[in-house]
C-alpha cells in the first residue's frame, strides 16, 4: 500500500544493497521504500511490471501469499482431495509446497489411468461402438497418440492461461505456478471422464448394434435415463473442472476468481483447436494406410 496515497497494488520490489526494496506507486509516481522480508525470494519480474505506466496494475487478490518463501516442495495424497473440496486453501498451500516436476507426474500418471480405462469401455462396450476387441489392440498407436495429445494440451492450456492472465488481466504471468496448480486439477478430470464412462457403459451396453426400432421398452427406457444422466454429470462436472481451473489460474497469477474463470475458458479453447489440429495431422498416415 502506498503510503501517500493509500493505493493497494501488487508488484516488485528492486532489491537495494541496504536490505530495502524499491517500487513506485502507479497512482501518484512516488518512490517507496521498504524493508524485505527475512526470507524474501527474489524472482525476475517482467520487464514492464514495474513501471508506473503499466496499463494492468490490480489490486493484490491473495494477500502475503507472494512474500512467503516456499518451501521444500512435496507430495501428499490430501492434497489432491483437499482440491476437491476446498481448492482455494489447497491450492495457496499447494502454491508454497510444490513445484512443476510433482505436477506434470500426476498428470503423466492419471492420463495413462484414463487412456487404460477408455481401452477397457471400449472392450467391453464393442458391440455398441461397433469393432471387436481385438481393434483395441490394432489402435495401439492410437492409444499412444492420445496419451501424447492429452499432456500436450494440458501444457498449452497452461502455457495460455498465463499469458493470458498477464496480457488481459496484468496478473503475475507465473508459468511455473500455472502448470504446477493446473496439474493438481487433472485427477478431477479424470473422475469425470469416468463417470461419464460408466453412464455410457450403464446406459448403451444391452442395446449392442440392435436398430432403434427393435429396441424393447425397457432397453429404450434405460437408454433415455443414461442419455439424461449422461448430461447431467457431464454438466456438473464441467461446472466443478471449472471452478477448479479457474481457481488455480487465479492463485497462481494474482487475478480474481472471475478473471481466472475466463482465462480458463479462453485457454481451453485455445488447447482444444490445437488438439483438434494435431490430431488431424498425426492421424493423417493412419488414415493413408487404412
Amino acid at each position: 500500500m502506498c503510503p501517500s496515497c493509500g493505493h493497494k497494488f501488487s508488484g516488485y520490489y528492486a532489491v537495494l544493497p541496504n536490505g530495502q526494496g524499491k517500487t513506485v506507486c502507479p497512482q501518484c509516481h512516488i518512490d517507496i521504500l521498504h524493508a524485505l522480508p527475512p526470507h524474501y525470494v527474489p524472482q525476475i519480474p517482467p520487464a514492464d511490471f514495474e513501471s508506473p505506466e503499466h496499463p494492468h496494475v490490480h489490486n493484490i487478490h491473495y494477500k502475503d501469499l507472494y512474500d512467503q518463501p516456499k518451501s521444500h516442495p512435496r507430495f501428499h495424497f490430501m492434497d489432491l482431495v483437499r482440491v476437491a473440496y476446498s481448492p482455494k486453501k489447497a491450492f495457496m498451500k499447494l502454491y508454497l509446497a510444490t513445484n512443476m516436476q510433482r505436477a506434470l507426474a500426476i498428470v503423466i500418471v492419471f492420463s495413462m489411468v484414463l487412456v487404460g480405462i477408455s481401452i477397457f469401455v471400449s472392450v467391453e462396450m464393442a458391440d455398441v461402438i461397433g469393432y471387436d476387441a481385438g481393434d483395441a489392440i490394432q489402435f495401439g498407436g492410437q492409444v499412444f497418440l492420445a496419451w501424447i495429445l492429452s499432456i500436450l494440451t494440458f501444457m498449452i492450456f497452461s502455457i495460455v492461461a498465463s499469458a493470458i492472465a498477464k496480457g488481459v488481466f496484468g496478473g503475475r504471468g507465473d508459468r511455473s505456478s500455472t502448470i504446477s496448480l493446473v496439474g493438481y486439477c487433472f485427477p478431477a478430470y479424470v473422475l469425470v471422464s469416468v463417470a461419464l464412462f460408466l453412464i455410457f457403459e450403464f446406459g448403451f451396453e444391452s442395446v449392442g448394434f440392435v436398430p432403434l426400432e427393435e429396441w424393447t421398452k425397457e432397453e429404450l427406457n434405460r437408454v433415455s435415463f443414461g442419455v439424461v444422466l449422461l448430461v447431467i454429470v457431464a454438466f456438473i462436472g464441467m461446472i466443478w473442472l471449472l471452478i477448479l481451473s479457474s481457481r488455480a489460474i487465479s492463485v497462481a497469477n494474482d487475478i480474481s476468481l472471475g478473471e481466472g474463470a475466463l482465462t480458463s475458458i479462453l485457454s481451453a479453447s485455445a488447447s482444444g483447436f490445437v488438439f483438434m489440429v494435431v490430431q488431424m495431422v498425426m492421424s493423417l498416415p493412419l488414415l493413408l494406410v487404412f
